[in-house]
């Protein structure tokens, strides 16, 4: 089979196994069982690498990873995740009960829990914020995950005029009633998502798109912000009003917004950092695997790919997108290039949801891709137009669309360039479909399948790349509305299915959650959506000593 490690590399891998090569020749000489210094940080302080700076941490805007890391220490959901089996568990709310056809959940908040400013946390704040995030002038690009709300995509899509027609209410001041428009098995799993998670409306309404500011911004979460230097850091503190902040160990938290991952990595090594959460260097991992306990590398569920502007010829065709697909082999990169578990995939769905399976997509198959790509009109490449792959601004990015356009020159002829831009850059161009191919990622919000299928229905705030299938959104609505679970799961196996046959998305990698951690630092698990609530975390400072790390703890 064509592909596997024996596969002769592009010069862009081949390129960082022999800077591999001298990194190791230059670092072998010590021997220690840790990369870098491992001396807690005075007081009990932690100090991790957010990535690249957030665009949002309003919970009714966000929408990146980023983003969400910030929001979720400010905020909190009426449920949290139990990061162990991501169990939901309960948050703002204490307690909850759910009707017997699952269609109605009546949450009764913590009394005497307030904001961080000292207002009373309610339940019409929910309201507030779940009404704010569907009202069509927000834009929210999240908006679709309330649609299971009762009147929910109808009011977002301005069918509905009336708020008080949503199926949320408050029945007093400590009591949320949600009706939904049919059962979620789930449901409890998005409450603790940050797009669920409430804002103030007495800090929103006074101080409108400033009040994010950490001169403004208050939270109901374990975590105050106090400081934010634009792409620089965010400082935060113990939030005293907190319903639990005697059980937040950590005093303060520093997140840094290095976008540059050798940067963050010599900063964990130098002992600046204690935990880099994201993407360690490729051309580092040859020589970590298997030397350092820090390191950590389990999968986990999200997806690399390519997103097509499917309004843009050539790729307004499907032949093209099918012999793209076929292309480059993404055994090599996760092999040979980024050596850090990542599964090669040519389905959109990661593996890991229980009765779930992805239908195969068009994999490496060069003869077939060329074929393709002569039925489309090119034959060896003859006459294709100049297409040009954007991407953010990361060097695995960078190496990895150099070894797939190396791939596609060798396999199709096909000659294609590459556009690195600013995070904030990179966004503006995807929203406005201002691309041919854009690098992107999808990283799943709760433990469903359906948090991957979503993404692509047409009025999804996130399908940024012009595809719109009616049959795909019918069967994505008909498994919002099937109480079956094996059946739900079979329609949207058809739904992925015909995703894979039309290939606005070219699947390339599902992920692995490569991070280092120091082994003082506690109370972080490993889990397949990779969240990790801070308000647990503590410093160890008896670590050699004392009681090891758990078998599921980072």
């Amino acid at each position: 089979m064509r592909g596997h490690l024996s596969h002769r590399l592009p010069q862009a891998i081949s390129g960082s196994l022999l800077f591999l090569a001298v990194l190791c020749a230059a670092g072998c000489q010590s021997r220690s069982e840790y990369f870098g210094k491992v001396d807690p940080p005075a007081g009990n302080v932690l100090r991790f690498n957010n990535g690249v700076e957030p665009e949002y941490i309003d919970p009714n805007l966000l929408a990146g990873v980023q983003d969400a890391r910030i929001a979720g220490m400010i905020f909190e959901g009426l449920t949290v995740y139990d990061e162990r089996d991501l169990h939901p568990a309960p948050g703002a709310a204490e307690r909850w009960e759910v009707s017997s056809d699952l269609t109605l959940y009546t949450f009764h908040l913590r009394k005497g829990a307030v904001w961080s400013d000292g207002h009373p946390l309610t339940a019409h704040d929910f309201v507030y914020s779940w009404r704010r995030i569907l009202d069509p002038k927000t834009a929210s690009r999240y908006a679709s995950m309330l649609y299971y709300i009762e009147n929910g995509e109808a009011f977002n899509v301005g069918k509905v005029k009336d708020a008080s027609k949503l199926g949320v209410r408050a029945l007093d001041d400590y009591t949320l009633e949600v009706k939904l428009r049919q059962p979620v098995s789930y449901f409890l799993s998005l409450t603790a998502h940050e797009t669920y998670m409430p804002v103030p409306a007495h800090v929103v309404e006074r101080y409108g798109d400033r009040w994010t500011d950490p001169s403004h911004i208050v939270g109901n979460g374990p975590f105050q912000l106090v400081e934010h230097r634009t792409n620089d850091k965010f400082e935060f503190i113990r939030n005293p009003r907190y319903w639990n902040s005697a059980g937040v160990k950590l005093d303060r938290v520093t997140a840094y917004s290095v976008d540059d991952n050798h940067t963050a990595a010599n900063l964990y090594e130098a002992g600046v950092v204690d935990w880099v959460p994201d993407y360690i260097p490729s051309d580092y991992m040859g020589y970590m695997r298997g030397r350092f306990k820090d390191l950590y590398t389990p999968p986990y569920l999200g997806i690399y790919y390519y997103a097509v502007n499917i309004t843009r010829p050539p790729l307004n065709n499907p032949l093209v997108r099918r012999a793209l697909a076929m292309g480059f082999d993404r055994r090599a990169i996760t092999g040979d290039l980024l050596r850090a578990g990542q599964i090669p995939a040519s389905h959109f769905v990661p593996v890991g949801f229980p009765n779930y399976h992805s239908p195969p997509g068009p994999d490496y198959n060069p003869p077939e891709a060329a074929r393709l790509l002569a039925e489309a009109g090119y034959p060896n490449g003859a006459g294709f137009p100049s297409v040009t792959i954007l991407i953010n601004t990361l060097s695995e990015h960078r190496k990895i669309a150099e070894a797939v356009q190396e791939m596609w020159a060798k396999n199709l002829n096909i000659q294609v360039s590459i556009r690195n831009e600013e995070w904030a850059s990179y966004l503006k161009d995807r929203r406005s479909m201002n691309y041919d191919l854009a690098r992107a990622a999808w990283i799943a919000d709760y433990p469903d399948p359906s948090t991957f299928t979503d993404l692509m229905e047409g009025n999804n705030g996130n399908n940024d790349g012009g595809w719109k299938n009616p049959g795909y959104d019918r069967m994505i609505a008909l498994a919002r509305q099937q109480p079956e679970e094996s059946r739900r799961m079979e329609i949207l196996e058809k739904a992925e299915a015909l995703l894979l046959h039309d290939l606005p998305v070219i699947p390339v990698y599902t992920y692995s959650a490569d991070g280092l951690i120091k082994p003082y630092v506690r109370g972080v698990y490993g889990n397949a959506l990779d969240r990790h609530a801070l308000n647990r975390v503590w410093i160890d400072r008896q670590w050699k000593t004392g009681r090891p790390k758990s078998g599921d703890e980072l």
